[in-house]
């Protein structure tokens, strides 16, 4: 009896969570679950190359390999997320991205790590750009301020995940718990949004043929407009999540404290991230967002630059919390102008991005490369041409827009 009426309860309690929980919310939590596993990819590398015996570059490659492989796979899914498949290929990236998370909480060395990370970053595109892409056919007309958003809750995850690898290694638990963990919570977000439909003039409900697609893709590809904002989205990269990943080595291997002080290090940055994002929300409303990504570029480049040069941990530390704080809009503005180009068929316009993966996994061998041949105190003055390009290539704000 006691059982019934507690299965009453929970029955009668699904349609209010349903309600409560608008779908936008549960995408915004998808983007939160990413950055917090990504986050944790980097804190744990020092680790991994320890336990697994890495070097420079095996790591390099296994970066490399995860944006190559999205680059062949990830374009027919984003294809085919303009079209009724989208709301399938979320949940089944969700279950991908659990699987593949899973295999690196057991893996024994290099080898599955290269299988792991390279299916994760296709899985992972599906599950979490296609959401993103639905997000901003929620918001049409103002994709930056919803990417802004989106943005702070990725900052909320990148936070997370540093500290929670430290916590979990502080009681003295192994970086694989981390790992299954990040599989577990994967799963409880696919069955969240099972529970949700889309609205009825979402791609999920679009009947398109293939002809149709592949037009609309040779035209986004030969469009110079969308082209430009992820050139610069990619070099913008340098200085998000590639300098994200490298600042756990850096610290332990140039500055030279432990592994576990390190994924304190990633969430002194990630929470100067979280800053800059929280204000990038409110000056998006005030500035236009090409102004604000110019003016922090600057601004990025110098501290950066002095970022390399002192050689004490506190002044390191300070500059480090400075830069997470001034890359203010960067990601926001370029992907919310990409998404601009192209309204309604968000899901093509992240086919031509992944499409430009083959360069990102080209630059983030050669980073590893670099670290191996130069150093990598050396191998890490390269991620400033991010910023300069930022200051030197983003074009002036049209009238009236942001």
């Amino acid at each position: 009896m006691v059982l019934h009426n507690l299965k009453r309860t929970l029955d009668g309690l699904r349609p209010r969570l349903r309600v409560a929980i608008p779908l936008a919310t549960v995408f915004l939590l998808i983007e939160f679950f990413d950055e917090l596993a990504f986050t944790v990819e980097g804190a744990a590398l020092p680790i991994l190359r320890t336990d697994l015996s890495l070097s420079y570059s095996e790591i390099g490659i296994l970066l490399g390999a995860a944006a190559i492989s999205a680059g062949v796979i990830e374009p027919l899914i984003m294809l085919l997320g303009d079209t009724h498949w989208r709301r399938a290929l979320i949940l089944g990236g969700g279950l991908a991205v659990a699987a593949t998370f899973g295999a690196v909480a057991i893996a024994w060395g290099f080898p599955p790590l290269l299988v792991a990370f390279a299916l994760g970053s296709p899985a992972s595109g599906s599950f979490v750009i296609l959401s993103q892409a639905t997000l901003m056919d929620l918001n049409p007309g103002r994709q930056p301020q919803a990417m802004a958003r989106w943005s702070l809750a990725g900052s909320l995850g990148s936070l997370a995940g540093p500290l929670g690898l430290a916590a979990i290694l502080f009681v003295g638990l192994s970086w694989r718990w981390a790992f299954a963990g990040i599989a577990a919570a994967a799963l409880l977000l696919v069955g969240l949004l099972a529970r949700r439909q889309f609205p009825p003039d979402m791609p999920n409900h679009r009947q398109t043929d293939a002809a149709s697609l592949l037009k609309g893709l040779r035209r986004a590809v030969t469009d110079p407009a969308l082209l430009r904002w992820f050139v610069l989205l990619e070099l913008s990269d340098l200085l998000l999540d590639r300098f994200t990943l490298y600042v756990p080595l850096y610290f332990t291997d140039v500055v030279g404290i432990t592994a576990a002080q390190a994924s304190l290090v990633a969430s002194l940055l990630m929470l100067s991230g979280l800053a800059g994002d929280v204000l990038t929300v409110r000056l998006l409303e005030r500035m236009p967002g090409r102004r604000l990504v110019r003016l922090s570029a600057a601004l990025v480049a110098v501290l950066y630059a002095v970022w390399l040069w002192p050689p004490g941990l506190f002044a390191k530390l300070a500059l480090l919390v400075l830069i997470g704080i001034a890359r203010l809009g960067w990601y926001a503005v370029l992907q919310g102008e990409a998404y601009a180009t192209r309204p309604h068929r968000t899901g093509t316009v992240m086919a031509v991005n992944a499409l430009a993966a083959f360069a990102a996994g080209a630059v983030s061998a050669g980073l590893g490369y670099a670290a191996e041949q130069w150093g990598l105190d050396r191998a890490m003055w390269l991620l400033i041409a991010g910023p300069l390009a930022l200051v030197l290539l983003v074009p002036s704000t049209r009238s009236g827009a942001k």
